[in-house]
């Protein structure tokens, strides 16, 4: 594979040291059979991909923090969304980034165009500190960073003034949600492609395939309880 590394993009519109950053108008294109390397963060689309601006791409050593999870302390951040892209998703990460976190537990974690985290089983070299994961759907997303397995930061977020359940999870057929208010149920798959809606209480998963999926209730107050469903 051909890599297009960062440092070989001296071009008038593009300004980086450890960021990248596209001015308004200008773009970056990347061949299928290429790879784009960002301070760490490496894009491998599987067909053509045009990287526009205007956008930036940062990164922090500040972890994400979501209830009582935590990730690494390395996250990458997209001023404006990244959209439609699929292919290879790779993470280089250092052993003193980890934040206390095992190697052998690190998923690889995005946050959707919905401002949801998403959680992904990525390839781990433990050698070459690197998660890797192919996204065979198109996805959008706006951060980038990694977790443990058994403490992501895609976890129930419960809404300010009412409690919210959800059962059966895991689930074969029918959902049923439970909340002393009206809620709007939005369920997305991993790749945050909005699968159903309704104001119901109960959502009809059979026609879907096993996997795992993100499921949205917004109330009145458009307070969000977020949460992941399995459906087997």
């Amino acid at each position: 594979m051909h890599k297009l590394q960062l440092l070989l993009l001296l071009a008038s519109s593009f300004c980086f040291s450890q960021n990248l950053t596209l001015s308004k108008g200008s773009s970056i294109f990347i061949h299928s059979d290429s790879s784009i390397s960002i301070d760490g963060l490496e894009l491998a689309p599987s067909g053509g991909f045009i990287l526009s601006g205007p956008n930036s791409i940062s990164h922090s050593s500040k972890p994400i923090v979501v209830g009582d999870n935590s990730s690494i302390n390395h996250v990458y951040e997209f001023s404006a969304k990244l959209s439609n892209y699929s292919g290879t998703l790779l993470l280089n990460y250092l052993d003193e980034q980890l934040n206390d976190i095992a190697e052998s537990k690190l998923v690889l974690e995005v946050l959707d165009v919905n401002n949801v985290w998403t959680s992904v089983t990525p390839t781990r070299d433990e050698t070459n500190n690197t998660l890797s994961y192919d996204f065979t759907e198109s996805v959008g997303f706006t951060k980038v960073t990694a977790s443990s397995s058994s403490a992501t930061l895609t976890i129930k977020i419960e809404a300010l003034n009412t409690v919210v359940s959800v059962y059966p999870n895991p689930t074969t057929e029918t959902l049923f949600i439970v909340s002393k208010s009206p809620h709007k149920a939005s369920l997305f798959n991993v790749s945050g492609k909005k699968l159903l809606e309704t104001n119901a209480t109960e959502l009809n998963v059979t026609e879907l395939p096993s996997g795992v999926y993100l499921l949205n209730l917004q109330n009145n107050q458009n307070q969000i309880s977020t949460f992941k469903i399995i459906k087997n």
